[in-house]
């Protein structure tokens, strides 16, 4: 069974970019972070707040919004390939290329974005048919409903909400290492290296979701700043316009650094504190 320590994964964590530390900017800023903003600077938010475009209809508005959405996807799809990237970079240093590094993380971000927009469908489902039924009484019962309707659905919404973030740190912490699993025998197959996971994480389970609890205050803290850069730079100089736009853009940009590395190094970190690999010098 493999069991972890918490501290040997952090240390393995901020480890795992000592060697290749040029490689790894490369593929996780430049390509991740940097390529995304230049397509949503030259084609998102900016002609959105273009007054030509403000006063166009509600037509151009929606043509803007399937615009965003299809650079939302596109970005998802090159940041998960930075992520891939940058995980074979760091399990196989100095003989991975950035060029064959890349090659393998856009074709492996297909498939793993195939399977978690699946997995979230199935989930969504899942937690819709047990608490969807909560809104029964009011849906079905025609006018206003009762006092005991009213707190029979306000409990069930209650109860609804921690439930699903427990049911989805437990099950971060049973998957978290499907990345490091595919990209550490350079797989493009992520229902194996799921089921790798779940098997990997079997032991100590509790204490990943304990350690998870503990990134995501700090992910928290990290989505408020970033909530507030954005604010303030859309408020700064009144009403919002495209100069406050790009700067919101960009420094965002640059609290998306840590993030991304973040993202890389702790399923890294804790698929090398489990014997992931087996190989003495992944981290050397």
């Amino acid at each position: 069974m493999n069991r972890i320590s918490i501290s040997q994964a952090w240390a393995y964590t901020t480890s795992f970019f000592s060697n290749q530390m040029a490689s790894h900017a490369i593929v996780l800023i430049a390509v991740g972070i940097a390529v995304p903003t230049l397509l949503q600077l030259m084609f998102g938010g900016t002609a959105a707040m273009d007054p030509a475009t403000l006063a166009s209809g509600a037509n151009s508005m929606a043509a803007f919004g399937l615009l965003a959405g299809v650079l939302a996807i596109v970005g998802f799809i090159i940041q998960l390939a930075s992520y891939y990237a940058s995980w074979r970079i760091g399990f196989d240093p100095g003989r991975e290329t950035v060029g064959s590094a890349l090659q393998y993380g856009f074709i492996a971000a297909l498939p793993v974005m195939l399977v978690t927009i699946g997995f979230i469908l199935i989930v969504g489902v899942v937690f819709g048919v047990l608490f969807g039924s909560a809104m029964l009484p009011i849906l079905m019962g025609g006018g206003a409903p009762t006092d005991g309707a009213a707190l029979q659905t306000l409990g069930m919404m209650g109860l609804a909400v921690p439930v699903f973030l427990v049911f989805g740190l437990w099950l971060s912490a049973r998957l978290c290492v499907m990345g490091p699993v595919m990209a550490a025998s350079r797989s493009f197959n992520p229902l194996t290296a799921l089921a790798e996971s779940w098997r990997m994480t079997a032991a100590s389970q509790w204490k990943l979701m304990g350690y998870f609890v503990l990134l995501t205050i700090v992910f928290i803290i990290l989505a408020m700043i970033l909530g507030m850069v954005f604010g303030l730079s859309l408020l700064a100089g009144g009403q919002p316009g495209a100069a406050s736009i790009i700067v919101a853009t960009i420094l965002s940009a640059l609290i998306s650094i840590p993030v991304a590395y973040l993202y890389v190094g702790i399923p890294a970190g804790i698929y090398r504190a489990l014997g992931g690999d087996q190989a003495g010098d992944v981290f050397a």
